[in-house]
């Protein structure tokens, strides 16, 4: 098993007039509009940064506080919403913005396709479904009554900025005194293949103010990801995965707690909250918090590999054609066939001890004559820890890759009248129970005597 993570990357910018006194025009060519460079960094270390409107992310919020020694903290941002757009209906409506740029620039030129202008409450009035959200979809607007585009005070050394990722318009504050956002136990919740929805990040960053650059914010989940992928190692057969039971079920893992060999289901959680702690406002960190959070023992669901997910075609002496995983090599890159399913887990206690069961059925194909043998509800046990190293006690901003290999030695059944094949039993059985044909010995039975006698 390995933990492996991603990066992704989006820039933020604006420009335009404000109505209040928040900068010193004692140099009106210094003047320049506070904008965003936004990196999602976390669960990886060797992927390109990626484009964090890609993930499927169109906004963050943040707070912003402008400080210097002699000169009292004011605030810039209130929990602003920054929203993007591709000027093609995807993300907001950009009409009103005066900074919006196809493509973000560098630094210095405080253009951007992310923006703030005019996606306050009372502003953002679109109601045309092609040129982004429209004012209807509630979830996606600012909590404000109204967002001006900030300037740079150059009376100030610096300006914090603390963000978070998607953007809320309730259930989420932040404490200036303490350098606290606290978000509700919401803020996290568990789901399958949208980022955009299951994922919370947060972001920190100083600004020297007199640099007037574009500000750069890094951030990092709160929750984790989970994939699964496959190989096999099955002398003389092709593998092929297929549903754990009928056609739909794909492959399912049961939440349980191991004790000897005895196994209890058990809830995990799949909300939760958190507080971020921006002490240090550009490493900030994560603090989760299960108050009244909601758990479940429902199963994890993946659909199985499909031919684009690392299969190979195989046709079989019986001229059967199947999708096949690939096979364990000795030497060179080791292939896998993935499930396509992309689950975001919420971040789990650092004490928990739940585990799960994996629930897997294949075929078995010979390759010397194309027998086929069904191999139902194969299991094994992912444990909550292995030594102090987390497996299935998911922790933040980690990306957990389960890799399964199939063998010989199956915790499954062969058995055609073992029908009712139970996917909530997180039991595994302690020894293999799919049997290979054996010859046990080999005897020679004496040859029958028989008397005859005749007289010469």
């Amino acid at each position: 098993m390995k933990k492996l993570a991603f990066l992704a990357v989006a820039a933020v910018a604006l420009a335009s007039c404000s109505s209040d006194d928040l900068v010193d025009r004692s140099a009106a060519e210094n003047e320049a509009p506070i904008a965003f460079s936004v990196e999602k960094k976390n669960i990886t270390r060797a992927a390109e940064p990626q484009a964090l409107e890609n993930l499927g992310h169109y906004n963050f919020g943040v707070w912003a506080y402008k400080y210097k020694d002699g000169l009292t903290t004011q605030k810039v941002m209130d929990n602003y919403l920054v929203g993007y757009s591709n000027g093609s209906g995807l993300g907001y409506d950009k009409s009103k913005s005066t900074t919006w740029e196809a493509s973000a620039g560098d630094l210095d030129d405080h253009k951007s396709p992310w923006f703030y202008e005019y996606l306050g409450t009372a502003e953002y009035l679109n109601e045309d479904a092609s040129k982004g959200y429209t004012k209807s979809q509630a979830d996606y607007m600012s909590a404000n009554a109204n967002q001006y585009l900030r300037y740079w005070d150059l009376k100030y050394a610096n300006t914090n900025f603390y963000a978070y990722a998607p953007y809320r318009s309730a259930g989420v504050s932040f404490d200036e005194s303490t350098k606290i956002i606290t978000v509700a136990n919401t803020a996290q919740v568990a789901g399958y293949d949208k980022p955009s929805l299951q994922e919370f990040m947060y972001a920190g960053a100083q600004a020297t103010n007199a640099e007037l650059k574009d500000v750069k914010l890094n951030f990092k989940h709160l929750g984790a990801q989970v994939n699964l992928r496959f190989y096999e190692d099955v002398r003389g057969y092709k593998v092929e995965i297929i549903d754990v039971t009928t056609d739909g079920s794909g492959i399912q893992a049961t939440p349980a707690t191991k004790s000897g060999d005895t196994y209890t289901k058990a809830d995990y959680y799949t909300s939760c909250g958190a507080t971020i702690d921006f002490t240090n406002v550009s490493t900030p960190t994560a603090s989760v918090n299960h108050t009244d959070a909601s758990k479940t023992q429902a199963n994890l669901k993946f659909v199985i590999p499909g031919t684009e997910d690392g299969l190979t075609s195989y046709t079989s002496k019986l001229s059967t054609t199947y999708n096949v995983i690939p096979e364990v090599v000795t030497s060179g890159t080791q292939g896998y066939a993935k499930s396509s399913t992309i689950y975001y887990p919420v971040a789990q206690p650092t004490t928990s001890e739940v585990g799960f069961t994996f629930h897997v059925s294949y075929k078995l194909i010979a390759e010397d004559n194309g027998e086929e043998i069904t191999v139902h509800n194969a299991r094994v046990y992912v444990p909550a820890k292995n030594g102090s190293e987390f497996i299935a006690a998911w922790q933040p901003n980690t990306k957990y890759t389960y890799t399964f290999k199939i063998t010989k030695d199956s915790k499954g059944t062969t058995d055609p009248d073992d029908t009712e094949i139970d996917i909530e039993n997180p039991t595994v059985p302690a020894n293999p129970t799919v049997y290979p044909i054996v010859f046990d010995g080999a005897t020679v039975v004496d040859y029958d005597t028989k008397d005859s006698s005749s007289d010469f």
